[in-house]
Formats: C-alpha cells, sequence, structure tokens
C-alpha cells in the first residue's frame, strides 16, 4: 500500500516534470520561430531612396538598351524616354516606369551570399541585365541581375562596385525593370470609337 502510493507520487512528479520540460521546449520553440520570421529583410544600400529620389534609370541586356530620365518640363516630373526610342512623358506608361524605379529605390535582401568566387553559377557571369540608375545627388549605382532562384520567387543579384557578395532580392522588383526592356512601356493610346449613323 505504501509502496503504490510511492510510485503514484513519482509518476505524479515524473508528469509534472515532463510537462515543464515539454513547456519550455514549446516556448522557447515558439519565441525562435518569431524571431525568424519577424527579422527584417536587409536593405541593400545605405539608405532607401524615396519616389523621386532615382531620377535616371539605364538598362543593358542582350535584347538592347532602355534609357530613361526624369524631366522637370512637367509639373509632376514625369519620366521620359530616350532609348529605344524617343518619347516624351505623355507617350510613355508613367505608372510601369515609376514602378520599377520604386522598387529598385528600397530593394532589401533576403539572404547574402559572401565570398562567392564563381559568379557564373547564379546566372551573373554575365547577366541576365545591368541597371544602373542616377540618385537625385548625381550618384549613380549599377546592379547586376541573375537566375531566378529554385524556390521562393526570388533573383540574385549584385551591387557593382560592392564587394563579391550575391544577394537574393523579390523577382517581382527585378521582373519589372526586365518588362521595361522586354515590353517597352508605351502609353496604351485610346482606339477612336465608331458610332453607326
Amino acid at each position: 500500500m505504501v509502496e503504490a502510493a510511492v510510485n503514484s507520487r513519482i509518476t505524479l512528479l515524473l508528469v509534472i516534470l515532463l510537462a515543464a520540460l515539454g513547456g519550455y521546449i514549446y516556448l522557447f520553440e515558439m519565441q525562435s520561430d518569431e524571431d525568424e520570421s519577424s527579422r527584417p529583410d536587409e536593405l541593400l544600400y545605405d539608405r532607401a531612396y524615396g519616389e523621386y529620389d532615382i531620377v535616371e534609370l539605364e538598362i543593358l541586356g542582350p535584347q538592347g538598351k532602355a534609357h530613361f530620365v526624369r524631366t522637370d518640363q512637367t509639373q509632376t516630373r514625369d519620366w521620359e524616354m530616350l532609348q529605344p526610342d524617343s518619347l516624351p512623358p505623355d507617350r510613355v506608361d508613367q505608372v510601369r516606369v515609376n514602378g520599377a524605379a520604386t522598387s529598385l529605390s528600397h530593394l532589401t535582401s533576403s539572404q547574402v551570399i559572401t565570398g562567392v568566387a564563381d559568379l557564373a553559377q547564379y546566372g551573373l557571369d554575365p547577366p541576365d541585365l545591368t541597371v544602373t540608375f542616377t540618385i537625385s545627388d548625381g550618384q549613380k549605382i549599377t546592379l547586376l541581375t541573375g537566375a531566378e532562384t529554385p524556390v521562393n520567387d526570388s533573383r540574385y543579384l549584385r551591387i557593382v562596385d560592392g564587394d563579391q557578395s550575391v544577394y537574393l532580392v523579390l523577382g517581382f522588383a527585378v521582373d519589372n525593370v526586365h518588362r521595361l526592356l522586354d515590353e517597352p512601356p508605351l502609353k496604351p493610346t485610346l482606339s477612336p470609337t465608331v458610332t453607326s449613323p
């Protein structure tokens, strides 16, 4: 009888210890997961640039070159296209060009790969695109875009004149820039409506 009571107390004590240990591990793991998921992506530049900070955008790829500059001739400092065709702001799809420039202005990286010796394995030698944008203070930043990652809809990217680090950035930001070269951002023209008599 006494032995049964001692055994049940030991069993109860072990259950309590096991529950406490399980609770500790659960809370520790949950906290670790929260820290990992709430960690913000790292900004690629020394600061994020505003919408009007980028004043020139050049894109060079195997299929050609696109070149855009902001003009002071419009109240909203719209983009005009210099290449592949020379087009004034009213002929350029401002939403697409501004969207691509804004994506570039505050690019963040979800992962940094340092000490890269072979850039070709990331599609960076040669790069898909060479993208140079000019900031309003005259600073130029040149990016090389590479291959898509196997998962997570990201792309490899490198900053010229930086170290040999390769960054993983969101694919859509780079894809927006690709499209400016593949499909020039011409403002859609409205077809005249034909009315029957």
